[in-house]
């Protein structure tokens, strides 16, 4: 018994002691990922959500347009007998038109149209967005009106919604008439087939309900990823096929929209894409393909051909249970309940996307300036399409055949655009007043997010600034700023965050200009040696290599003023070959010798990400200043809180505004006209950083632009005057 004891409390001693020698050091082992395909032992599944919905979020403008779908409305037995045309004539002398219209957003949704069948969701509908793209002619879609209407009493009264005249179908009563489901097909679907001008399709409007796969998945209890993709692939085989295809899954493609490199196929991170953050994948693959819709890409080796390698929970996991392990080269979480996942699969949500893009750069908002965690349930203010209408990723950037439309400024790789105007048309200012006139006029020259999206990273800090120079030092403590972010990591450098800044504004028409593995940076922009000593205004003025630059001018009619992140920075380049270079920074293994998280040496860190690179190295590096261009897309405000006329022209803070060139009118109050807009002081009181946009204006910098002063008094790009046609 004694013995017993004894070597009882020998174990367990020795137990404890292994616990205080892993706590010692597991910070700096915490950089080495576990061997691929090594069993980790029995793991309890978790199944609970990551990111439960909070019980008081809702969007505000979706959930009222779901409250009046769902609204009953009192039936109409009987309707006005009315010539079309005269009837069309009568509402044009009524002035009835857009701005009549009391919602503009609704869903076309009833208990009504699901009475025999439920396979698809309910369709958004931008009412006045159809209503101004048919002239403002109301009568086109309102074809009948209630007896005893009188819109010259109740002007609303004779444009009724579709479901007071159509509702249960083949109503006996009223056998002329069709249910509410073909009224809506019929006047949608044949409008958009007459006008060759929208979707005709059951998808172009609705999204498919994805059934329940509980019965139909055939899964032992505890699967591998290629097992559950196995079984994917007995019903989806065309799904496979497209994916293995797609972007998302080979990271490069074609680059239509990069200068000079319009011919290139596959460009993109897999093979020849830089950034002022990461800087790379080659040699670090384990760590970048976490966020791979695939399993196991953890070298050049990987088989891009082999189906079973795709991740299709990644995308497709409706639990919010679903994640992978950082380190382990896109392999999910070993505590991932797979078989659950696999049963409660689903559409596409912001969960899913931004599991990955949320976490750009290597945390939440540090690469991209308009998306952050806070969009899985964001506030109005923050992003209205997804605050207020409830937006998902994919109600914009529309998937065909794995293909998503939408690029970013990003990277060269695009499988499609997608633009404000697809939505909301050339002229988005739908009304018929003085101010959707000139706002209409200014869509010519200005994207819609620079005056709907004023200041960047409002919801959260993002990082604004990368100094790979100064990684290294384990003896320096990080900093909090203001925002609670460090601005120091041992193995990253020294970093400076930002939250709710102002853009910086460019000529853009589309086209990127792009700096690639390999291409040559100018010896002037060289920077600095290693152990030279700069203070941080110096390297704040060392000449700048531009990673991405937006292509446009102010003479290019294609060209719009357009707001982008400026990611500022220090990187490695090679002193002989003048070009940038990748370091190995990932220990992809216990005997992983060059791997700088490891060993802290650049040299052997340049040596073996060159060699993954293909790319020769020189022996010698140098550190030089880069700047990436960064398009701001999300996080657009509502249209209340856009820019202000007189936040952008400083000429309208005199006593003379539009009226300068105007007649005085009683119905317009100029001087309200350009005093609304952004309240950079209502935000600051709400907690936002923007102390220094109160009372801005000149708001865009029109001179730095290439304007001789504000347009309102030196003429536009392209405006022809009475003496000659006006010099930007």
């Amino acid at each position: 018994m004694k013995t017993s004891r004894r070597a009882r409390l020998t174990l367990a001693m020795l137990c404890a002691a292994v616990i205080i020698i892993a706590a010692v050091i597991l910070p700096d082992l915490a950089v080495t990922a576990p061997e691929q395909g090594k069993p980790l032992g029995p793991v309890e599944k978790i199944r609970t959500p990551r990111n439960p919905r909070p019980e008081d979020w809702q969007a505000p403008d979706h959930a009222a347009a779901l409250e009046r779908a769902k609204a009953p409305r009192e039936f109409v037995a009987k309707v006005k007998s009315e010539d079309p045309k005269l009837r069309q004539i009568r509402f044009k002398n009524l002035g009835l038109g857009v701005g009549d219209i009391k919602y503009s957003y609704m869903i076309l949704d009833s208990p009504l149209v699901n009475t025999f069948e439920n396979l698809y969701g309910p369709a958004r509908f931008m009412h006045s967005k159809h209503a101004a793209s048919l002239g403002g002619d109301c009568a086109l879609c309102h074809h009948a009106s209630p007896e005893g209407s009188d819109a010259g009493i109740d002007r609303l009264s004779e444009t009724v919604a579709c479901r007071t005249c159509h509702q249960e179908s083949f109503n006996p009563a009223h056998p002329e008439r069709i249910g509410l489901k073909a009224a809506y097909h019929q006047q949608c679907m044949g409008c958009h087939e007459e006008m060759n001008k929208g979707p005709i399709d059951c998808v172009g409007c609705h999204a498919k309900r994805v059934p329940d796969h509980k019965d139909l998945v055939r899964l032992p209890d505890d699967p591998t990823p290629m097992e559950v993709t196995q079984e994917c692939l007995r019903c989806h085989q065309k799904a496979g096929e497209d994916m293995i295809k797609s972007a998302h899954w080979l990271w490069k493609g074609p680059s239509p929209y990069t200068v000079e490199r319009q011919k290139k196929v596959m460009s993109g991170k897999a093979t020849d894409t830089l950034n002022n953050f990461c800087i790379a994948l080659p040699s670090n693959w384990p760590r970048c393909t976490s966020c791979h819709a695939g399993y196991g890409w953890k070298d050049e080796t990987f088989d891009f051909t082999d189906m079973t390698r795709v991740d299709c929970l990644v995308c497709h996991d409706a639990t919010d249970s679903y994640h992978k392990s950082p380190p382990a080269a896109g392999m999910p979480a070993p505590e991932v309940d797979l078989k659950f996942v696999a049963e409660n699969v689903g559409k596409t949500n912001r969960n899913t996307c931004g599991n990955c893009h949320f976490q750009g750069g290597g945390g939440d908002a540090v690469k991209h300036a308009d998306m952050c965690a806070v969009l899985r349930y964001p506030e109005r203010n923050c992003d209205v399409h997804m605050g207020g209408y409830d937006f998902t990723c994919t109600d914009c950037h529309a998937a065909a055949n794995h293909k998503i439309r939408g690029r970013s400024t990003s990277l060269p790789v695009a499988e499609g655009s997608r633009t404000c105007e697809d939505c909301h048309t050339s002229k988005p200012h739908y009304g018929d007043s003085m101010l959707d006139f000139h706002l209409n006029k200014h869509t010519d020259a200005v994207a819609c997010n620079t005056c709907h999206s004023p200041v960047y990273s409002k919801c959260k800090a993002t990082k604004t600034w990368w100094d790979w120079s100064e990684a290294g030092d384990k003896s320096r403590e990080p900093v909090k700023d203001k925002y609670g972010m460090e601005d120091y990591n041992w193995m990253k450098g020294s970093f400076e965050w930002k939250e709710a800044k102002k853009p910086v504004y460019a000529w853009y028409n589309g086209y990127m200009e792009r700096l690639l593995l390999g291409d040559v940076i100018a010896p002037e922009a060289m920077g600095f040696a290693p152990g030279d000593s700069l203070s941080a205004e110096e390297r704040r003025s060392l000449p700048v290599t531009n990673i991405t630059a937006p292509v446009g001018s102010i003479r290019d009619p294609s060209s719009k003023i357009f707001p982008f992140k400026l990611m500022d920075g220090i990187q490695p380049a090679d002193a002989k070959h003048n070009y940038l270079l990748v370091p190995h920074l990932y220990p992809t293994s216990p005997d992983d010798k060059s791997a700088y998280w490891k060993n802290l040496d650049w040299q052997k860190a340049f040596v073996d990400g060159m060699k993954a690179a293909g790319l020769p190295y020189s022996g010698e590096y140098a550190w030089v200043r880069t700047n990436m261009y960064w398009g701001i897309k999300h996080e657009v405000m509502p249209k209340e809180m856009a820019l202000s006329c007189v936040q952008c022209h400083e000429s309208l803070k005199g006593e003379k505004t539009c009226d300068r060139c105007h007649q005085d009118r009683r119905d317009v109050d100029f001087k309200k006209l350009t005093v609304s807009g952004t309240d950079f002081g209502k935000m600051l009181s709400q907690g936002r950083d923007v102390a220094e946009l109160v009372g801005v204006t000149d708001y865009i910098d029109f001179k730095a632009l290439g304007y001789k002063s504000d347009p309102i008094l030196s003429g536009g790009r392209f405006t022809k005057l009475p003496l000659g046609r006006t010099e930007p």
